[in-house]
């Protein structure tokens, strides 16, 4: 290389390592990690203008959908939660019901009977003017109306179903609660997986685009003989994959959308575009005080308390089966008899009938004691079950426990580790944006090769997708503890 050319690379490198004039854009600085909180606490910031990619527009074409619109459609139209809610109104309805075992029943009957009698059976006496007649009943009709008021006084068993039933009640409320909640959670995580499906695509066409311009770049180069032809065919190999994964990318959108439209509840063909910001701040609590708080508060713990103490009033349902019921009823009964009697005899110039109507008025009262001795061993099996039922119970509500702080456990770590990624991703974008400056200054002054170019490139492709995926998933890890707590409640 003679002198001439050596001090026109020496230049071209110098004002490629310069920095960067006022008017210009520079790459700003790294942004240092925040620094930890009081125990368990870590902070993450809003991102920095170098990770515009984040909170770049969307110019997928599509219906824009917010977070809020998408949570407020799918507790509306999500077919678990209407699963959730029928059960809920099953469990309503069948305490309701129980009720007839301690209130009083009030029932009422009419009747009409046509009565002809025989000759056997139809002597009749009646009161004509100041004479006691009698004679032959040719038809009777009876009308009658009675209404009655039962109830049990004193009753052990029906207590404790009534107890039982309502504890199920409680707990299926809980249950349509906690599905409620995972809905919103399964919202938010299809939510934000969209979003950073569009964003790879958007990172997926932008190297696709370079790619592009690399290998226009390298035939006019090939051309002029600057290049040689193998820097060609490695640009059009590295286009070809680009183009590959810009396909992949677009169709990943599709799929993520049709997967949110799924849990929403609407058309899954529909496009549905999330909106372009995705650097809100995300705090990560304490982990024992989320431990604590979601074995407290969380739906599905109250849930299996519920069915405990629903299993503890049944074992007291089924040991008052050896107490006493005392029962009792009242009633009244009305009835009116028409008779028509022909024949008469006893009095003077009898008329050829008579028609008489009576009325009657029954009133009847029962209390009654009853006392089981020996039910075919029935009542020690009801009790042997209701006592397992409890151990059931028992011990389902503490591996719900043991499971719970398990779950926030895991959610707390995966969401500090999301956290914790994102500082890591943005220095390593920054350092692949410079990285990939310095090796095409090097390549367009001959002083480096093609390969290094490229490797320059797929590493600043791989930063930026390991920056959107770190804040994506720094979102859904965020919503997976809020859903394993169980503290807010939609």
């Amino acid at each position: 290389m003679n002198r001439e050319h050596r001090w026109t690379l020496i230049l071209a490198l110098l004002a490629t390592l310069a920095p960067a004039p006022s008017g210009a854009q520079a790459p700003p600085a790294t942004v240092p990690p925040p620094a930890a909180a009081a125990g368990d606490t870590i902070r993450f910031t809003p991102t920095t203008p170098v990770e515009s990619l984040l909170v770049s527009p969307i110019t997928v074409e599509g219906e824009r959908w917010t977070l809020a619109r998408c949570i407020q459609t799918a507790l509306q139209r999500n077919s678990d939660i209407r699963i959730a809610e029928a059960r809920r109104h099953q469990a309503s309805g069948s305490a309701l019901s129980a009720w007839s075992g301690i209130i009083p029943s009030l029932g009422t009957e009419a009747s009409y009977t046509y009565v002809i009698p025989d000759k056997t059976s139809s002597f009749r006496g009646a009161q004509v003017d100041t004479f006691f007649a009698t004679g032959l009943a040719t038809e009777e009709k009876i009308g009658a109306i009675r209404a009655d008021v039962t109830s049990n006084i004193l009753s052990g068993p029906a207590i404790g179903r009534k107890q039982q039933l309502d504890h199920l009640r409680k707990g299926s409320e809980h249950d349509e609660q906690e599905t409620r909640n995972e809905v919103v959670y399964r919202v938010k995580q299809q939510y934000f997986n969209l979003l950073k499906a569009i964003r790879l695509a958007q990172v997926a066409q932008e190297t696709d685009k370079l790619a592009h311009d690399e290998e226009t770049r390298s035939e006019a180069l090939l051309q002029v003989g600057t290049v040689a032809r193998g820097d060609l065919l490695k640009a059009r190999a590295r286009r070809a994959t680009t183009q590959v994964d810009r396909i992949r990318a677009d169709n990943q959108v599709l799929v993520q959308s049709a997967r949110l439209a799924q849990i929403v509840g609407v058309d899954p063909a529909s496009r549905m575009v999330p909106d372009p910001v995705l650097n809100d701040q995300v705090v990560v609590p304490d982990s024992s005080d989320a431990i604590r708080q979601a074995v407290t508060t969380r739906p599905l713990m109250e849930s299996a308390r519920a069915v405990e103490r629903a299993a503890h009033s049944g074992v007291f349902g089924a040991r008052s089966q050896r107490l006493p019921v005392v029962s009792g009823s009242f009633g009244v009964q009305r009835t009116k008899l028409d008779e028509k009697i022909e024949d008469l005899v006893g009095v003077p110039n009898p008329p050829a009938s008579l028609d008489t109507t009576r009325y009657t008025t029954e009133w009847q009262g029962n209390v009654k004691l009853s006392l089981p001795i020996f039910t075919g061993l029935q009542t020690e099996g009801d009790v042997r079950r209701a006592k397992g039922a409890l151990l059931e119970a028992e011990s389902q509500r503490r591996q719900r426990e043991l499971d719970v702080a398990v779950e926030v456990q895991e959610a707390w770590l995966t969401l500090r580790e999301a956290v914790q990624r994102i500082d890591v991703a943005r220095e390593g974008l920054v350092s692949s944006e410079e990285d990939y400056k310095f090796s095409k200054g090097r390549y367009d002054l001959g002083a480096g090769t093609y390969l290094d170019l490229l490797t320059a490139e797929v590493d600043l492709a791989n930063a930026r997708e390991r920056l959107i995926e770190a804040v994506a998933d720094a979102r859904i890890a965020e919503a997976g503890l809020e859903f394993a707590m169980g503290v807010k409640r939609y």
